[in-house]
């Protein structure tokens, strides 16, 4: 929690006691998404170990194994990636319903900065533990069709071999199963990839949208001063006619009396 905290934590010297307990349920919610997303990272590093094992192993019973042990973890990773993927769109909603509670609450309060910097910052983390599956997918992928296509050219040499053709119908069978798995494994990957990438569009816009608004301010003070100027300038206009005009009437006046 501490890497997502560190930034917030220079906000926390504004917070009063109530707004430090409004945060402290949004907290609760974000300690369990990153336990998801540490649990994710350690199934990663244990399905990269898995397909690097099944490389090495001539056993088709020791691949059948190690094939269980993939599925089972892509499975896992599936379900806490379907709950990190609603959990976070569950917060989003919370920081928006959060600003109509209260004043303090409102959009760039300190309450509402640290909500929406804890959330970008997992955001973050989310883009690269995508990276690193979609990496992971690859590598995987390729070695099970290269590994597959070198013990088909064996299969040739050693024709009739009953062992290594058994080996070579496991791992065909293997490499459909996982390919399924990652497959779907992958589409989620993507919608949490578009759920990031849409957020960050809706953020890019709040910035425009804040320099549009700051540019039309300044364009009305302008506006407003230039108008106040020429006001001023009319007023001062219409005094010197006046005098003009009293002047005029004045020679005027002393031409006809004389």
């Amino acid at each position: 929690m501490e890497d997502i905290q560190s930034e917030p934590d220079l906000e926390m010297g504004q917070l009063d006691a109530t707004g430090e307990q409004n945060l402290s349920k949004f907290f609760e919610e974000v300690k369990v998404i990153k336990i998801d997303m540490e649990e994710i990272t350690n199934l990663l590093i244990d399905l990269h170990d898995l397909n690097e094992e099944s490389r090495s192993t001539h056993s088709a019973k020791i691949l059948k194994g190690i094939r269980d042990r993939i599925n089972s973890d892509m499975v896992t990773i599936l379900q806490k990636a379907k709950k990190i993927k609603s959990r976070l769109g569950s917060i989003d909603q919370s920081n928006v319903a959060n600003r109509r509670l209260s004043k303090a609450y409102k959009e760039g309060s300190p309450v509402d900065r640290t909500r929406v910097s804890v959330t970008n910052g997992l955001r973050v983390k989310l883009r690269d533990m995508m990276h690193d599956f979609q990496a992971l997918r690859e590598k995987i992928l390729k070695d099970h069709k290269e590994g597959l296509k070198r013990r088909r050219g064996k299969e040739k040499e050693f024709e009739g071999k009953a062992e290594l053709v058994k080996e070579n119908q496991a791992r065909h069978e293997a490499l459909k199963e996982i390919q399924r798995s990652l497959t779907e494994l992958h589409q989620v990957f993507l919608d949490m990839a578009i759920l990031v990438e849409t957020q960050g569009d809706e953020i890019n816009d709040i910035e425009e949208n804040v320099a549009c608004a700051k540019i039309h301010i300044s364009g009305g003070t302008d506006g407003l001063y230039y108008a106040n100027q020429m006001k001023k300038r009319g007023s001062n206009w219409g005094c010197w006619i006046g005098v003009f005009m009293l002047i005029l009437m004045g020679i005027l006046v002393s031409t006809l009396a004389s």
